[in-house]
């Protein structure tokens, strides 16, 4: 047992700790901010010099550190550059309208950050030095480019975006990338665009709470040369090959672009892994109910160490159907509800099948309740598995489940979880999940037969006797009697001889009552000294068997304890006129004050003072 708690606090804690720790991750808490480690060598006072323009506005790309130096991705690219064409780097970070100023006045040699589809005058650009988007982001998440239209959308001063796409929206000009997702955070535009990972930047350092909704195109930087220098331009080309084939610019893009970039707010995270998530957590449940059931049982196979062979044998039978039922669904598919396709995770040879038959989510699902489930389930199944109508099933649900019987495999479970809703809230993705739980449905009733026994006495334990009630008024049973059992001096016993002697009490009293009263009726143990017997069908011989009872219990001695005293009280169906179930309750009272009026007695005629 103790190493089952330890397994158990060691799971809870990896159980937990992993989605927290991978959150973490993926929120950035545990990446630092990049430095620049390659800098320029050349100190010949001799050598040429490279004027280098940049935006200042344009992180991870370039930007200043809060101790006020240039760093970022295009600064470590342009030091290497620099280094192998053995040039000085002199680097002039401003606005990127005043950087495009400088550069075609003849006042800086190249610019950094430039498109490659861009049409900056005068300028000549290199191959591109890394890969990024163009997206629109806004205050809400959109599907498409579609939303722009009759919107503000703001872009930077002169961008090329305006001259190549209609998008049928009013733009609005601003100096800076920063500017744009201000405004856009104050509300004076609708949507903004920017460079993903320059606008995620952005926006996680400020805490707003805007989205990086859609991908308006592709996006590769390069370098701007200027046209009157077109060597220098041949030049760069050649050492960006050879960056390229070195492995230098993929190591610079996953240092400033991948490490540095990709950080996301929480609500960013649970909609883009949302998929990842649920499914963990499915089977992080599914394991911690089966270790603790594990536990459970363990725990009561500790405590009752004598049981014998048959309930080990059950035992087993149960811990190997929770096994089973622990591992990994049968089958598991994703489906596009709008699309109507579906994609396979994990499947059994009859999901396989019909999966190859019909590509159409709709039809394969049709074909597998009308041809797998057995026709008595067939309409409630293919509601259940209706497409068409799920969304609203799920509007404000995360999953629905239902059970049924298959043809060759029993009872099986069917499970919708969603994973993807769309701007309104309806589900657009869902995941199917197929378990069987045939062994599991008899397993279930098995332990609810057994849950209503007292372990000690074998009697029907509070929980039958109370079923046992609840069954004979529903099927208008007019039980004739009842009798209610008390055992006297229990706690006594147990105080001054032990609870091994107030057990032997108990079930001498058990075996007592059963052996006169059980052949008429249902013997059952309430309490820890009460008993009650439903009396089924009251004997011609019911005073004998009363009368037996006392005589019997004069008689009896024990082990360890020598006398058995139990008060009782009886009450009768004919004693109340027009005697219906309706009627249980207060026979049941009238039988109880009987007894204690007899106890009272009891402890009248030993001389003990129950009060003290």
């Amino acid at each position: 047992m103790k190493r089952m708690r330890i397994f158990l606090s060691l799971f809870l804690i990896a159980g937990i700790g992993f989605p927290v720790l991978y959150t973490l991750i993926q929120l950035g808490h545990f990446s630092l901010e990049p430095k620049v480690q390659i800098h320029n060598t050349v100190t010949d006072p001799a050598a040429p010099v490279l004027r280098v323009v940049a935006d200042y506005d344009f992180c991870p790309y370039s930007f200043y550190t809060d101790a006020g130096d240039v760093t970022g991705l295009d600064v470590e690219l342009i030091n290497e550059i620099a280094n192998r064409l053995g040039m000085r780097v002199e680097i002039t970070f401003d606005a990127w309208q005043v950087c495009k100023k400088l550069l075609q006045e003849g006042n800086a040699d190249i610019i950094l950050g430039l498109e490659i589809f861009s049409h900056m005058e005068g300028v000549k650009k290199t191959l591109a030095v890394s890969e990024d988007q163009l997206i629109i982001f806004g205050k809400k998440p959109i599907n498409g480019v579609a939303a722009l239209q009759n919107k503000r959308v703001g872009l930077m001063v002169n961008s090329v975006i305006e001259r190549i796409f209609d998008l049928n929206c009013e733009f609005v000009s601003y100096f800076t990338n920063t500017q744009i997702l201000e405004a856009l955070e104050a509300g004076e535009i609708d949507y903004g665009i920017c460079h993903g990972s320059v606008g995620k930047k952005i926006v996680e350092k400020a805490g707003w709470n805007l989205y990086s909704s859609a991908v308006l195109m592709e996006s590769y930087p390069a370098i701007g040369v200027r046209d009157d220098l077109p060597e220098l331009r041949d030049r760069i080309n050649s050492v960006i090959v050879q960056l390229s084939e070195e492995g230098f610019i993929k190591r610079l893009d996953k240092k400033w672009l991948v490490n540095f970039v990709e950080k996301r707010s929480v609500k960013e995270l649970l909609q883009h892994d949302a998929t990842l998530y649920s499914v963990y957590s499915i089977f992080f449940v599914l394991m911690l109910l089966f270790s603790l059931v594990v536990y459970r049982d363990l725990y009561y196979r500790e405590k009752n160490y004598r049981q014998n062979l048959e309930y080990q044998a059950n035992l087993k039978r149960k811990n190997d159907l929770l096994v089973s039922v622990a591992g990994v669904y049968q089958a598991m598919m994703t489906i596009n509800i709008p699309d109507n396709t579906k994609e396979l995770i994990s499947c059994e040879d009859t999901e396989l099948n019909y999966s190859r038959r019909s590509h159409d989510a709709r039809e394969m699902l049709r074909l597998i309740v009308e041809n797998e489930v057995i026709p008595e389930d067939v309409e409630m199944a293919l509601n259940f598995t209706n497409l068409t109508t799920l969304p609203a099933r799920l509007k404000d649900k995360n999953l629905i489940l239902a059970e049924f019987r298959g043809k060759g495999i029993g009872w099986f479970c069917v499970q919708f979880i969603a994973v993807e809703r769309d701007e309104n809230g309806t589900v657009t993705d869902v995941i199917l999940t197929r378990q069987n739980i045939d062994e599991m449905k008899k397993e279930k009733e098995r332990l609810k037969q057994l849950s209503s026994y007292d372990e000690l006495t074998m009697l029907f334990n509070r929980h039958g006797y109370e079923d046992t009630l609840k069954d004979l008024q529903e099927r208008n049973v007019l039980t004739p009697a009842f009798m209610v059992f008390d055992i006297n001096g229990l706690k006594t016993t147990n105080d001054t001889y032990g609870h091994s002697a107030g057990d032997e009490l108990i079930s001498a009293g058990a075996a007592a009552i059963k052996r006169f009263f059980g052949n008429c009726g249902i013997c059952c143990r309430t309490g820890g000294d009460e008993f009650v017997v439903i009396i089924e069908q009251l004997p011609d011989n019911f005073a004998d068997l009363v009368s037996g009872f006392d005589e019997y219990l004069r008689d009896w001695q024990g082990n360890q304890i020598q006398k058995l005293s139990i008060s009782y009280g009886a009450a009768f169906a004919s004693e109340i006129v027009g005697f219906t179930v309706e009627n249980y309750k207060e026979l049941i009272e009238t039988a109880d004050r009987r007894m204690y009026d007899n106890k009272a007695e009891f402890y009248r005629k030993s001389g003990i003072d129950r009060r003290r």
